[in-house]
């Protein structure tokens, strides 16, 4: 299948949803074969054109037309009982206490973690979204080399995992467990 941007997220939140109705859950399998029972998914209502253009208007940038495709289905969204993507007040609110560089900004937490967007990042490249422990400073953000549609993805079917940490080692693997 070849797809453009922003049409991954409608078929990975359509694929999660097809689940979520099938099942009545999204079963999720860590390393070591463990479960976590019954993952909580709350998706928010759509955001409307003028929000988004609100958001970029505050933050004074464009934002990846991915996330922005995102916003237009859920205007943000609880994954996997700790996992948030912000709404657009969210991400205005809670943006007005970081010390983020020009043109990043806070799009979600990971538990107490950070994902960060850095929209000039963006206009050279797919590779834009970051992750920050709670209290490190952005030059020490690991760089998830991924768009906004693509760690969604990657973030689902790994279960929820932080999988740019997962250890690839097979004589390590049993660290990830």
């Amino acid at each position: 299948m070849n797809i453009n941007e922003g049409e991954l997220i409608k078929v990975t939140l359509k694929g999660l949803k097809s689940i979520i109705d099938t099942h009545g859950t999204y079963p999720l399998l860590q390393p070591g074969g463990f479960v976590l029972e019954d993952p909580y998914f709350n998706f928010n209502d759509p955001a409307t054109e003028e929000e988004i253009e609100h958001l970029e208007s505050v933050f004074k940038v464009k934002f990846p037309n991915d996330y922005k495709e995102f916003l237009r289905l859920h205007n943000g969204m609880d994954i996997i009982d700790g996992i948030e993507v912000l709404s657009i007040n969210d991400v205005i609110q809670y943006n007005e206490v970081q010390d983020l560089p020009e043109g990043c900004v806070l799009i979600g937490y990971h538990f107490d973690g950070r994902y960060v967007i850095d929209t000039k990042r963006y206009h050279i490249g797919l590779d834009y979204m970051f992750y920050l422990d709670p209290i490190d400073p952005f030059e020490e953000a690991e760089d998830l080399g991924s768009n906004f549609e693509i760690w969604f993805d990657r973030l689902l079917s790994s279960n929820g995992n932080k999988f740019w940490e997962l250890n690839r080692d097979i004589k390590k693997y049993y660290d990830n467990i």
